[in-house]
């Protein structure tokens, strides 16, 4: 049964312009720094990871790859469908992944209607609900835990928009 589920957006990437098409764009030297940073936030957090569900765009490949090493021990599954899907394929992918704690690292808008999804019916509105609410940015990362009381069966525990790092 899914307990915690973390949207994570990939992080900084290229211009379009820089790459031979969107699926190829990989991360900026600061799409790195602020990826691996928000993992370690995580991770000092309690995230205990148990799975990765990454898309095969090279972004968010490389998003994961400057994750890895704060959850070492966690599953990754590369997928092409996570490739700018829709909110509900995202949720169906954790949904019947057998593990309790996952992470999807993929795309706007997706994630973030999916957030928006999540925290429809909650009231709160701390700094990062409001955040959250309003834009998810390049290694932008909401936690959930799953809340049986909350309409949509989850509950934000914790929003990090990345903090600015010199590259």
């Amino acid at each position: 049964m899914l307990t915690d589920l973390i949207l994570f957006r990939h992080g900084k990437a290229v211009r379009p312009h820089e790459a031979r098409d969107d699926f190829s764009r990989g991360l900026t030297p600061r799409g790195r720094l602020q990826a691996a940073a928000q993992a370690s936030r995580l991770k000092e957090a309690g995230c205990d990871l148990q799975l990765a569900l990454v898309s095969t765009a090279l972004r968010a490949a490389e998003t994961w790859d400057a994750c890895r090493p704060a959850f070492p021990d966690a599953q990754v599954h590369l997928s092409r469908p996570l490739y700018l899907a829709a909110p509900s394929i995202y949720l169906n992918a954790a949904k019947t992944a057998k593990a309790s704690r996952v992470m999807i690292i993929a795309h706007d808008p997706g994630l973030h209607e999916l957030a928006r999804s999540l925290m429809k019916g909650d009231t709160g509105q701390d700094r990062g609900q409001t955040s959250l609410r309003e834009h998810l940015p390049t290694s932008g990362v909401a936690w959930f835990c799953a809340d049986p009381e909350a309409s949509s069966g989850f509950k934000l525990k914790q929003f990090w928009a990345p903090e600015p790092v010199s590259a």
